[in-house]
């Protein structure tokens, strides 16, 4: 079989010409099948499926011939050499369409494919450098570094600011996004937002929400809390484990509830009309057993009645704790005003700033509350009566994990 491979370093739209013009090239050089990825070479520990598809076809000796349109295209990080070290001993002939054939077992073929390797190595590390300097640069004249800026911010003499038209509506995005419980498809509905899925998720993880800019932490008024973050990647790391269930409602344990002896997620089964959360990895060992849903769920309460003080006073605890950069900014603060008590002159600007920047970091809501969490929780029937949607909200925030010991009467809970 003769396999090509198509590469790009993005996954910019500007790239589509590149990839499909390597795709065509590869099909009509005669190649039955083309593996096309969108990934830097360069960057060593990123994951690039079809560089590691490439290398499975090769050892399992299915691949007669490698076809690419240089050999930049097969890595940029020196590893280029032992694939075509690994391809010479399977008997896999690798050709370039723009250089001809590239082989190792040569003296000559091997110094040229070495050549070619450093050069590609050194290329992409000069455009590295060169990127790296001009940020530094620009950081350095006290302008952005970045490109677009999030929603809710906007530039000010080149410098990051709240957005004074956008900022309330990018604090209510995210207080809905929270109370749908980071449902990011259900807020896009409900709300009819002309965002999509994808721009969200990217919107979510920039850390200028957090007050990250000019490469500093607190140079930007926050838009949510550390620990709001933190309890949004919590749900949102929640039901990423439960991608490719049924798809619509999310039930109480999805993707919560993981089997101790494989470390995956047990799968909801109804048994008639029971339902019954069951490991369905035939490797393991508790392959086929399972334990009721009310069984789990009836633990869980318990043992979050019996802790509800404890953990009353550690969300009060979190709920008080000043993010790291409002620590950082007070450090700061201390230091010049006492500068400023010695009778150092021209610190009056640095001081409003710093008290500015402190003072909008402040007044960020610090997260949910859970006043009267304990009396809630002791109060009978409370937390039967809750719905899967209510009762996920609090396992999320206050459960670390739930292990199915192949025991259909018990499982292991650990606290947060």
């Amino acid at each position: 079989m003769r396999v090509g491979l198509a590469r790009v370093s993005t996954s910019k739209r500007a790239q589509d010409v590149s990839i499909e013009g390597q795709v065509q090239q590869l099909e009509q050089a005669g190649c039955d099948r083309v593996l096309a990825e969108r990934a830097s070479a360069y960057q060593k520990g990123k994951r690039r499926p079809a560089w590691e598809e490439l290398w499975s076809l090769v050892a399992a000796g299915v691949v007669s011939e490698v076809l690419v349109i240089d050999q930049s295209r097969l890595s940029r990080s020196g590893d280029d050499m032992a694939f075509l070290a690994a391809c010479a001993q399977q008997g896999v002939k690798v050709q370039a369409l723009t250089g001809g054939e590239i082989e190792v077992e040569s003296y000559s073929g091997f110094v040229t494919a070495g050549v070619l390797s450093v050069m590609n190595q050194a290329s992409s590390r000069l455009v590295g450098a060169k990127v790296r300097d001009g940020l530094a640069r620009r950081r350095a004249a006290g302008y952005l570094a970045t490109g677009r800026l999030p929603f809710g911010y906007c530039s000010q003499d080149g410098r990051a600011a709240p957005d004074p038209t956008t900022w309330t509506l990018a604090r209510a995005r995210f207080d809905g996004l929270l109370a749908a419980g980071m449902n990011i498809n259900q807020w896009i509905r409900d709300s009819s937002a002309d965002v999509s899925h994808t721009g969200i998720r990217r919107w979510l993880d920039h850390p200028m929400l957090r007050g990250f800019a000019h490469g500093q932490w607190g140079a930007v008024p926050a838009l949510i809390s550390w620990q709001e973050w933190e309890q949004a990647t919590r749900l949102r790391q929640s039901r990423a484990s439960a991608v490719g269930r049924t798809a619509g409602r999310l039930r109480l344990f999805t993707g919560l509830v993981s089997c101790s002896g494989c470390g995956r997620s047990c799968h909801r089964q109804m048994d008639g009309q029971v339902p019954r959360l069951k490991c369905k990895v035939p490797a393991c060992g508790h392959y086929g057993r399972s334990i009721q849903e009310a069984v789990v769920r009836a633990q869980v309460l318990d043992v979050l009645r019996s802790r509800a003080e404890v953990l009353a006073e550690l969300a009060g605890s979190r709920q008080h704790q000043e993010p790291p950069e409002a620590i950082e900014l007070r450090a700061q603060l201390q230091q010049l005003e006492a500068l400023d008590r010695s009778g150092v002159a021209g610190l009056a600007a640095a001081l409003a700033d710093l008290r500015q920047r402190l003072s909008a970091l402040q007044q960020v809501a610090s997260g949910p509350r859970y006043d009267g969490l304990a009396d809630l929780f002791a109060t009978p029937g409370t937390l039967e009566l809750a719905t899967d949607e209510e009762l996920r909200a609090v396992v999320v925030e206050f459960v670390a994990a739930i292990q199915f010991l192949g025991n259909p009467r018990q499982v292991e809970i650990t606290l947060r």
